[in-house]
């Protein structure tokens, strides 16, 4: 059953993304999903945003890489990603009493303990760096706890289509303006070519 609230983060009601075996489901014709238009619309636009934000967490990953080392920066998205849903899932635990998963995992206390554990390390992982950092896989984590209801939405190739739009998109758009210190290399005609051929992807994809 799907929650009144289209897209709450923290509602595991959703429909499951695979059908179980001894119920096989019904094929859909071309551009047909059995969705309503209104999730369905969501669904698309969040998982074209979500391939943005892996863009931005790829940029922010380098500009700490300038500052701290490669492998040294890769230890931050992770940290960040972990909090956010730990920090979701406590929210869950709490407010159903329990999530999904097996002990002791079932527990918002053992959420709590693990946000803050997984804050702490964050902390001094970014020491001497702007604050914000912090943030390089909040978005990211966000993006991932929904990626179960993009699927049963979409399908599994218009998510990764509807994905990697998304991600073409904010990488045109990061090097043209040089954003979080990325080389600069214009928006030129034929790469905005190029976007609008995934984008076309994209469409096809949709209705055949």
């Amino acid at each position: 059953m799907r929650s009144k609230h289209i897209y709450n983060l923290l509602a595991n009601d959703y429909s499951p993304v695979f059908v179980p075996h001894d119920l096989p489901s019904t094929p859909q014709g071309p551009g047909e999903t059995g969705v309503p238009a209104v999730d369905f619309a969501l669904s698309l636009s969040l998982t074209i945003l979500f391939g943005g934000t892996t863009v931005f967490q790829s940029a922010l990953i380098a500009a700490i890489t300038r500052d701290r080392g490669g492998r040294e920066a890769s230890i931050v998205s992770p940290l960040s990603s972990v909090l956010i849903v730990a920090v979701l899932l406590a929210r869950v635990a709490f407010g159903e009493g329990e999530t999904r998963l097996p002990a002791p995992f079932d527990s918002g206390f053992v959420f709590v303990a693990l946000a803050i554990l997984f804050s702490a390390g964050l902390y001094l992982a970014i020491r001497g760096l702007p604050l914000w950092y912090a943030s390089v896989g909040f978005l990211t984590g966000l993006g991932f706890t929904l990626v179960p209801r993009f699927i049963d939405d979409l399908g599994v190739t218009l998510y990764f289509s509807a994905m990697i739009l998304g991600q073409c998109a904010g990488a045109l758009a990061f090097d043209h303006w040089g954003v979080l210190g990325t080389v600069r290399r214009a928006a030129t005609v034929p790469r905005i070519g190029g976007l609008t051929l995934v984008g076309l992807g994209v469409v096809l994809v949709r209705v055949t």
